[in-house]
């Protein structure tokens, strides 16, 4: 029972620690890098081919950051799902469970310049990541209401995700 509680508050004082910025350059460089190969597909590994998925991170991270600063933190519910806490504890968001809504569901029909201004736009929306309040949020559909230091950790999260698969599209 101690060793459960001790890892508890583990998490939540890491929780706490690593709410003030969102870091994803290494992430960025290394979407840089798989524009050569965008128009990779393999059907084992996803429906989508790569260019897919980089803009869909990408859409991501401009659509959460454009809700949560638009937020009302008074509206911010501090609830958690089962499925946020699987998620966040191991950082992995496993695959083909999920799908895309609409807004960040692009078709196949995309050029490297959609993603060049995509990206651009998210390194521009994530310098405001200090302007958030720590209760601004962002609704998401399964994982409910995620505030600043939980949004920090999706983002890294799902941003990760898709260029693990990615990179299993290119390997394989």
């Amino acid at each position: 029972m101690k060793r459960h509680i001790a890892f508890f508050i583990f998490l939540f004082s890491y929780s706490i620690a690593t709410a003030q910025e969102v870091d994803l350059t290494d992430e960025f460089l290394q979407l840089e890098e798989y524009l050569t190969v965008m128009d990779s597909l393999n059907e084992s590994v996803s429906q989508a081919p790569v260019k897919w998925h980089l803009l869909h991170l990408l859409q991501v991270i401009n659509g959460t950051m454009a809700t949560a600063t638009h937020s009302d933190p008074d509206g911010f519910e501090s609830k958690s799902s089962f499925e946020w806490f699987y998620v966040s504890t191991t950082g992995k968001i496993p695959r083909g469970v999920g799908k895309a809504p609409d807004a960040v569901n692009p078709s196949f029909d995309i050029s490297e310049d959609d993603i060049r201004i995509e990206l651009e736009a998210a390194k521009l929306s994530l310098m405001q990541w200090s302007d958030l309040d720590d209760d601004n949020y962002f609704r998401h559909p399964v994982f409910l209401d995620l505030n600043k230091r939980k949004l920090k950790k999706f983002l890294k999260i799902h941003t990760r995700h898709h260029l693990h698969i990615v990179e299993d599209i290119v390997e394989l």
